[in-house]
Parts: C-alpha cells; structure tokens; sequence
C-alpha cells in the first residue's frame, strides 16, 4: 500500500493507494483483486477486501460505487450508504472510506483537512474530458464551503503517457475542452506516435484541471508509476488486453476515523 507524503501529518486522516500483490485470487487476477464485476471468484474477492480492511483501520466501512465513466458526484452521509452510478464521492462522515477501483484509470483522492472532507474520484479518459476533478472541487464548494485553494489532492498509480496510446480524436476532444497541454499530450509526428493516433498523460490532465480551478500547484502530488510499466505489481487493463486476457482491479481508499 503507497501512502501520500506528508498527509500523515493530518489528524485522523486514513488514505492509500493498493497494489495487485497480497491477497488470494488467481491467474490474471492475482492476487489482490477487489472488483466482482471482473469474473473473479467471489469468495477470493471477499477474502482480498477482508485482507485490505485488516490493514486499513479497524471499523472502517468502504463504500464503493458503480463506476460508469461518467461525471456524477454522489454525498455520502452514512457509513453505510448504497452508492449507484458515481464516479466520485464526498463526505465528512467518519469511518466512511470512500474507494475508487482501478486498472490504468485514475484514482484521485482529495482532501480538506481544515474542513474534515475528503473526496474520492475515478477519472478515465472520459470522466477527465467530462471534468469530473473539476466537478468534485465544484461539488466540495457547494456542498461543504471549501475552496479549491483548501483542497489536497494525490494522483495514484495509473497509465502514464508513455503507454496511453489513444486515437488522435480522443486528445483532439481533451485539448478542445481543457486547451492546448504539450506535456500531457502528444500528437502524431512526435517519437514513437504513429498516424492517426496520440498519447495522452491522464495524470497530467487532471493535474491541468485541478489547478485552473484553483488548487495550489503545490497541493497536488503523484504517487505511484505507470501501472502498464509496473503491471506487476499493478492491475493494468492496456496490458491484460495485448495478452488477450482479463485483469482485476485494485483499490484506492480514504477516509476518516471517528
């Protein structure tokens, strides 16, 4: 499990990112796969989110959502809530580990320690072109009162653009929306991109959003690398699929205790 530098220092405050290793599934989804939307075993999933909980914090609840690539933003005000479609969540309720699974997307955890706040968020390509970062700093200002400038955010380990390689419509839809980002996007002609397509730093892009909206640059940190580079140690849809094979998902978490 990564943890974020510096956010030990915030009281009460329980946060991290997993990794594939340490639980009981088998074959393309060893061995920490926490999605039961995958084909997995369903015991050996149930086993993995115990094994997590036993390293997280005793009495946490996770509450999980059914992620849909979207934009939509659920409060949750229970620790035991039934989350639905969502991409994102909020709460200040304690013991409520908000989670996010992932194989290549990315998962961003967001925090306001002086509000006692924290967001949870799933950002694929479509969710960052539909600016759902962007919308959960909306969401934290409305709901909550809390300012970008008041606002923490850690990147996990997901594709970086050195393997995210994507039609040049799908970057071509990102610059239009969010402008111009040669460091997160790079087009057809540069080395390595063949005709037709482009290579896309999701991280980056995000990272983009959060501080025009207002987040200090600062306040935002990136943990972990790139899960294809590391797809041993991480779950990574890119290269299950080039070996013709299906892969889990690993979980990224935060919260607070009571």
């Amino acid at each position: 499990m990564l943890h974020v530098p510096g956010w030990e220092r915030i009281p009460g405050l329980v946060a991290g990112f997993c990794g594939r290793r340490g639980g009981v599934s088998r074959g393309s989804f060893a061995a920490l796969n926490l999605s039961s939307r995958v084909g997995d075993d369903p015991a050996a999933v149930r086993e993995n989110w115990s094994r997590v909980g036993a390293a997280a914090e005793e009495g946490m609840q996770f509450v999980r959502m059914h992620q849909v690539h979207g934009d939509v933003i659920a409060h949750v005000d229970d620790a035991a809530a039934t989350i639905g479609d969502a991409d994102a969540m909020a709460t200040a309720v304690p013991m409520a580990a908000l989670c996010v699974l992932t194989a290549d997307c990315v998962p961003l955890l967001m925090v306001a320690p002086q509000h006692h706040v924290v967001a949870a968020v799933h950002a694929g390509w479509r969710g960052t072109l539909a600016g759902i970062a962007a919308r959960t700093l909306q969401h934290l200002q409305q709901t909550f009162g809390i300012p970008p400038a008041a606002v923490q955010v850690a990147l996990g380990p997901a594709i970086g653009g050195c393997c995210y390689e994507v039609d040049a419509s799908v970057a071509q839809a990102l610059e239009r929306r969010w402008g111009a980002m040669s460091v997160a996007v790079r087009h057809a002609g540069a080395a390595g991109v063949p005709p037709g397509k482009a290579t896309v730093d999701l991280r980056q892009v995000n990272r983009t959003q959060l501080t025009t909206a207002g987040v200090p640059p600062d306040a935002v940190i990136d943990v972990g690398p790139c899960t294809r580079c590391a797809a041993d140690e991480y779950f990574s849809h890119r290269e299950a699929t080039r070996h013709g094979a299906t892969t889990g998902r690993q979980v990224s978490f935060i919260g607070w205790r009571v």
